[in-house]
């Protein structure tokens, strides 16, 4: 036990398997967690993922609004000019999933005079059902890692170090490997465990990192295949509406310049009397 606790190399080591058993216990916690996700991300990829919810669970309500532009597209319910804007055609073929007809009949009660835009139907209010039909039909699956559990392990790696520069330091311990270097060479052993630590803490998947390979290629699959129904320009045309454009610049005034104008006359003018009479010489009997 005294190894452990006084001895530079024991003390080295036991920090090193703490942050080991830190890891292991984070690991078994996230298995156990995830063992429901799993099972139903693995009956996803076997069972018949429709394409509106495969394009919902792997780009987000844009993604499942372009491929639904494209189903209507491609049966005759919706046209598409060459700069994106969508039109209804008012014919086309029924159809039976509620979102698709949610949004096909918003696009039919457009005004004449305008027409629909990609990047309007995931943020319009008008297109409110649709997204609301596609989130509820989407399965409840986390596309990105649940908890901090890199955070945790860099935070954790950072502790450790600290804990053991401090154990080596106050127990008056003999540096690892050179025993007769000072006592203050213990901030640089600290330094470079936590150098050493923060690599394995970076191997722990992040917060935006997707978390199903195997779900997002098999949902990849799906919407291109949908998507692939319809010819390349049409395809281009619709992805041209994606983003909104920024608004124009404000327009400044002109800047108009002020000129003072200029008093004419003589200094009589600006004398509030009669400047004749003022002087006395010329007053007329």
């Amino acid at each position: 036990m005294d190894w452990w606790l006084t001895d530079g190399e024991g003390i080295v080591a036991g920090w090193v398997l703490v942050f080991a058993v830190c890891n292991g216990l984070r690991g078994a916690y996230c298995w156990f967690r995830d063992r429901d996700e799993r099972r139903t991300v693995e009956q996803l990829i076997t069972a018949d993922l429709p394409p509106l919810q495969a394009s919902f669970l792997l780009d987000g309500m844009l993604g499942a609004a372009e491929t639904a532009v494209c189903m209507l597209v491609d049966d005759g319910v919706v046209k598409v000019s060459s700069t994106g804007e969508l039109r209804s055609t008012h014919r086309g073929r029924k159809q039976m999933d509620p979102a698709l007809r949610a949004l096909a009949k918003e696009i039919r009660s457009t005004p004449r005079d305008t027409t629909t835009k990609l990047y309007e139907i995931p943020a319009a209010a008008r297109f409110a059902r649709f997204r609301e039909l596609v989130e509820n039909e989407a399965p409840a699956v986390r596309s990105t890692p649940s908890g901090r559990s890199q955070t945790l392990m860099l935070a954790a790696s950072m502790v450790i170090a600290f804990a053991m520069g401090m154990h080596g330091g106050l127990s008056e311990a003999p540096v690892p490997f050179v025993p007769e270097a000072d006592r203050s060479v213990w901030l640089y052993v600290a330094a470079a465990a936590w150098a050493v630590l923060w690599g394995p803490a970076c191997l722990w998947p992040s917060e935006k990192r997707r978390r199903w390979k195997a779900l997002d290629r098999y949902c990849e699959g799906e919407r291109e295949i949908t998507r692939a129904a319809l010819p390349d320009h049409t395809r281009a045309a619709i992805a041209r509406t994606r983003e909104q454009p920024p608004p124009p610049p404000p327009v400044r005034a002109p800047r108009v310049r002020h000129e003072t104008p200029q008093r004419s006359g003589s200094w009589a003018d600006s004398v509030d009397v009669d400047a004749c009479g003022s002087c006395g010489g010329c007053a007329g009997d």
